[in-house]
């Protein structure tokens, strides 16, 4: 058995520092550099749109479903353990999908990848909670947040860079080095602390029931945008999911050691702060994925130069997190909260003019502040969320705001993708239809006529001139279209931004936060 923690130098805590944002970082990049070398890897592998899926699918539903595990495994093996393990577990996945041979050998070492980034992320957390004294907790969340953070902004842009210039298995290769490294450095720099000595029996029907229940909920996230919301498939899947969430309550509320304890969400800053996470990654995920679908798209970037139009926003990251945290520290963590939110929803609302002629300049400008929106909310939420639960807990407390977070990745894609296709084909009915030609004819007829001439001064002629018009004009109208859904939508996560700023004034600030 390890021995007991010892109080260490104020110079430990930085190395600690190091350590954890070594896996975290890790981990982030992992998690959002693959999605651009997916075609590389349907290609390289010979496999199917429908099979490759899963290699995003796999890792987040078993990241997701694994993090509120983090209590029970950590009372059992230690905070230190279990990230040593956790690290180790990563770093053979993240080997083992550099080798893989087929699609279904991938799929399933990323499930292998995310059985070690699901807990190391959760534990990472608490170590950083309690590796920091209460005064200076909101600096250690900031510091923590800035390596989970830059992995959005960093991953795009590496994956597509190594996957146009190396090969898709180096986006794998880099986590290696990194894996071991940590893993070092974890041994001989994180505090010894032991287990509990009272080590629980894991709650069978709580990890079954939840566990069986997130999968169903995700896997019908996945499929709807795939089969459509009204399958009957997709709706099977929800309910089933929403009958084992009711049973995992119910055994929870039984059980004697629960294997997630819901007597926690008694207290208003847990609830309040879970679903403020939930709602705010819902927001930022549904809008870097809205964000890069509009360059891309609309304004014809690749993946790479959307990529690293993207990037400043990582540097932005990693200065406001930790200021952030630091202004948390010292005063009223809700300022923080509310002028975050008060950003987003001015910054949203700019997002939401935005047309296929802004310039470049007016883009860079407001997402820029959405980074700064977004680095003063990390901290502080996790710190009120956290120091609402007894001294010791952060842990069980890191799992279930890692699944909130999870969570609301999820729906953000899901529900933002189907609202976008949605919007789209309303737009296209309500102003101008490309299909059932409701155009008046005198409109079809100038417009088709305006665009034979641009195609004539081009060097366009002969009989495929006449197609030629006809396809620039549903491109035309397909393309206003798409602008005014992406309209809409920012509006809609504008709003949801400003009923969480008020929500936050419901916050009840502990003095162990001030």
């Amino acid at each position: 058995m390890e021995a007991p923690e010892q109080a260490f130098p104020v110079p430990h805590k930085w190395w600690v520092c190091l350590t954890l944002f070594l896996g975290t970082l890790s981990v982030a990049l992992s998690v959002t550099s693959i999605d651009i070398a997916i075609p590389s890897i349907m290609s390289s592998l010979g496999a199917s749109l429908n099979t490759i899926q899963w290699v995003l699918t796999g890792f987040m539903i078993a990241r997701t479903v694994l993090l509120p595990s983090i209590g029970w495994l950590g009372d059992r093996l230690g905070d230190r353990n279990l990230f040593i393990l956790s690290t180790a577990v990563f770093t053979l996945g993240s080997f083992l999908c550099s080798v893989s041979w087929s699609a279904e050998s991938l799929i399933f070492f990323r499930v292998v990848q995310a059985l070690g980034a699901g807990p190391l992320i959760g534990v990472a957390m608490a170590i950083m909670y309690e590796t920091f004294p209460p005064r200076e907790r909101g600096l250690g969340m900031g510091l923590f947040m800035t390596g989970w953070s830059l992995g959005p902004f960093f991953g795009p842009l590496l994956g597509g860079y190594l996957t146009e210039n190396v090969h898709w298995r180096a986006i794998f290769y880099i986590n290696i080095p990194v894996g071991l490294l940590g893993i070092v450095s974890a041994y001989f720099i994180l505090p010894r602390k032991s287990p509990t000595a009272r080590q629980t029996p894991l709650d069978w029907a709580g990890f079954a029931t939840l566990t069986a229940g997130v999968t169903a909920l995700l896997i019908a996230l996945s499929k709807g945008q795939e089969l459509g919301w009204s399958s009957r498939y997709v709706w099977g899947l929800m309910g089933t999911a929403a009958i084992l969430l009711f049973l995992f309550v119910l055994a929870e509320m039984r059980a004697q050691s629960p294997f997630i304890e819901i007597g926690y969400f008694r207290s208003l800053n847990f609830s309040l702060s879970n679903l403020i996470i939930f709602l705010r990654v819902f927001g930022f995920r549904g809008t870097n994925f809205l964000v890069s679908l509009f360059l891309q798209k609309g304004l014809n970037y690749s993946p790479l130069q959307a990529g690293i139009f993207l990037l400043p926003g990582a540097v932005i990251m990693g200065i406001v997190s930790p200021l952030a945290g630091i202004l948390a520290d010292r005063v009223n963590p809700k300022v923080p909260m509310v002028l975050g939110f008060v950003i987003l929803v001015f910054t949203l609302y700019g997002l939401s003019t935005m047309t296929l002629w802004t310039s470049m300049a007016v883009i860079f400008f407001l997402l820029s502040l959405k980074s700064v929106g977004q680095s003063s909310l990390n901290a502080p939420i996790n710190i009120v969320a956290l120091g609402a639960l007894p001294e010791g807990k952060a842990r069980m407390g890191s799992g279930i705001i890692g699944m909130s977070r999870g969570l609301g990745e999820a729906f953000g894609v899901a529900c933002l993708s189907f609202l976008l296709e949605r919007y789209a084909f309303f737009n296209l009915n309500s102003m101008t239809p490309l299909l059932g030609a409701s155009l008046a004819v005198g409109e079809r007829g100038e417009a088709l006529s305006e665009l034979r001439v641009l195609l004539v001064r081009a060097g366009q002629f002969g009989s495929a001139l006449e197609a030629k018009a006809q396809s620039l004009l549903a491109h035309v109208l397909l393309t206003e279209a798409l602008t005014h859904a992406y309209q809409k939508l920012f509006l809609l996560i504008a709003a949801i931004y400003l009923i969480l700023a008020f929500l936050v004034l419901f916050v009840r600030v502990e003095k162990r936060t001030q």
